[in-house]
């Protein structure tokens, strides 16, 4: 699934991951969407939304510069 926000393209995608599954997502600018920005991961898929929300406002804050964030929630498949 892609997601047009401001000057960034927002997309998620679900893997099998161990007994669950992990939700990835990946922010690529509009004009160029072959550039990735900054990606992430997430054990629910409101946790990536949520997380790729937070970066796109830190992005377009200028709070960050992209990259890969760091996952700082814990699955409750544990």
């Amino acid at each position: 699934m892609k997601q047009a926000v401001g000057s960034y393209v927002v997309s998620f995608q679900a893997e099998p991951f161990h007994k669950g599954t992990r939700y990835h997502w990946m922010i690529c600018w509009a004009q160029n969407p072959d550039e990735l920005v900054s990606w992430g991961h997430a054990p629910t898929q409101e946790l990536a939304e949520m997380a790729a929300q937070n970066e796109v406002k830190d992005l377009s804050s200028g709070r960050t510069q992209g990259g890969r964030v760091t996952n700082t929630s814990k699955s409750a498949t544990h």
